[in-house]
């Protein structure tokens, strides 16, 4: 099942209820935005925001952060 959405002027967008309801995406709540080949992934959750910062800060191995985002795209990937 796919969504629309249309980006305003101020480059927002409105997630559609459904999909907020099902993801627990409450007003104030983190998302994170990942540019992929594909698109846009969008990603919500701390841990994720936390495993983001590791990768940047070098904290984390760089094959393990592959093997993650390889993961993460084929989790997000659209059939």
């Amino acid at each position: 099942m796919s969504y629309e959405a249309t980006i305003t002027s101020k480059g927002q967008l409105t997630l559609p209820k459904e999909l907020r309801k099902k993801f627990h995406l409450e007003k104030g709540k983190k998302v994170i935005l990942v540019p992929v080949e594909e698109g846009i992934v969008l990603k919500h959750g701390l841990n994720q925001l936390r495993r983001l910062r590791g990768i940047l800060r070098q904290e984390i191995d760089v094959q393990k952060a592959s093997r993650f985002i390889k993961s993460t795209r084929k989790e997000w990937r659209l059939e």
